[in-house]
């Protein structure tokens, strides 16, 4: 039997880099770094401004002349976003439909006018307590900042693999999780994607995560320290549960936010008098109703820690769909991305708050909120492989994939069943209503 022979490091062909692609790299690590600064510098200014807003209103400091500084300040909140929205019709929202129709080419992004007008639009609605997300933007922003890149030194000729690039820095800095940035544009903004821009995506990614590391820490906006696996035997009947039900209530609320965006541009016609209004009754909720307002992590770890009655859960579960759904209709700048979460985790709170009398589910409670989040946002997005990723993340442990894989693939199964539109396809459609919405090509 002969031997095969192997060439020596002699005989093998040099190594050719290829210019292009270096390039492209280089400038996704730059990209990664711009994103990074962006988004963390905006993360920052909304984390304060959202302290500051529950100290000076907490119920020992209130007082008349604090209420009405408050009240007055949303209103010029309210009115400076409105003129915002004016000169630049592209920041409104989360963002993610805007990328997905820059990245089709269906439009196009004025970044020295949209990235600071969307950074201080958005650093106005969430510090005034609208139930909105800091996500989405920050999707925005990095992919803004990555088109800034390609303008200046790519020369207009990179902006597909510098906006995706950006898109993918952006989610990763906002959350902490440089894979399910990746994933994300994989799955959501291109579906078909070609290694060298899964190359760039990487590369920003992990950049604008090393970028967040040194500035604010290793922290996740999450911190519920799980530390229970779900046993196998609740697969089948818990996670399926949860599946099941985040499935169902992920397609009523992809329903129910463009149902309210209609309703509420009838009721309201103007755009400017939508987001004033929208402002003031966010500084009354935030008075009356507080764990409500913003993104939702604080009212996250409230609920995890075990404390609250399936009925107290199921009001705020309530009072936060209706809130979002509303802050979402009134065109300010901010996502769903966060809120979606928060919700899912009440949702999940909520069936472990039922179901102690059935089943032996009592020390799994951060586990079910997990398995909320993940179900929820899967019904909702249909990025199943996302999902699962950024839930693990955040929660810092494989350990718990497999039951956040279970539940994507069941909530995925059940929004499909019934017919309902992944929300931000839907969104994209209403941003471009006179063309079709077509998927993207290939890389």
């Amino acid at each position: 039997m002969r031997q095969k022979s192997f060439p020596t490091s002699k005989q093998l062909p040099p190594l050719r880099f290829d210019r292009a692609k270096l390039k492209i790299y280089a400038y996704s690590l730059l990209t990664g770094l711009a994103s990074g600064a962006v988004v963390v510098g905006y993360r920052n200014i909304i984390g304060w401004i959202e302290h500051l807003r529950a100290a000076r209103l907490s119920s020992q400091s209130l007082s008349p002349p604090i209420l009405l500084f408050w009240l007055g300040a949303c209103i010029v909140a309210g009115w400076t976003v409105s003129l915002l929205v004016r000169r630049s019709p592209l920041i409104k929202g989360s963002g993610i439909p805007q990328v997905k129709a820059f990245l089709q080419q269906r439009l196009t992004f004025d970044w020295k006018r949209e990235l600071p007008y969307k950074f201080l639009g958005g650093v106005l609605a969430l510090g005034a307590g609208l139930s909105l997300g800091r996500e989405g933007p920050s999707i925005q922003l990095g992919a803004l900042a990555g088109s800034a890149v390609d303008q200046k030194l790519g020369k207009g000729e990179l902006r597909h693999f510098l906006a995706t690039a950006g898109a993918a820095a952006g989610i990763s800095a906002a959350f902490n999780a440089p894979l399910a940035g990746v994933l994300f544009c994989v799955e959501e903004l291109h579906r078909n994607i070609s290694p060298v821009l899964l190359t760039s995506a990487l590369i920003a990614s992990f950049t604008a995560n090393a970028v967040m590391w040194a500035a604010t820490g290793n922290a996740v906006i999450f911190s519920l320290g799980i530390d229970r696996t779900l046993p196998l035997g609740h697969y089948f009947t818990c996670v399926l549960g949860i599946g099941i039900a985040t499935g169902l209530l992920g397609s009523l609320f992809n329903v129910g936010l463009l149902g309210f965006q209609k309703a509420y541009a009838k009721v309201v016609p103007r755009e400017g008098a939508r987001i004033i209004f929208a402002f003031v009754v966010a500084a009354v909720v935030s008075l009356v109703a507080a764990p409500v307002t913003g993104g939702g992590g604080e009212l996250v770890g409230l609920i995890a820690q075990g404390n609250s009655a399936w009925n107290t859960i199921a009001l705020l579960l309530a009072g936060k769909l209706v809130f979002t759904l509303f802050s979402y209709a009134s065109g300010a700048p901010g996502g769903i991305f966060l809120p979606m979460l928060s919700l899912g985790a009440l949702i999940g709170a909520l069936i472990h708050g039922i179901l102690p009398g059935f089943f032996d589910v009592q020390p799994y409670l951060i586990n079910f909120i997990l398995l909320g989040m993940t179900g929820f946002f899967v019904a909702i997005v249909r990025a199943p492989i996302t999902g699962a990723v950024l839930i693990t993340e955040m929660a810092g442990s494989f350990a718990h994939f497999p039951a956040f894989i279970f539940v994507s693939i069941i909530a995925t199964t059940v929004a499909e069943l019934l017919g309902t539109r992944p929300i931000y396809d839907s969104l994209l459609a209403q941003l471009l209503p006179k063309n079709p919405v077509e998927p993207p090509k290939n890389a």
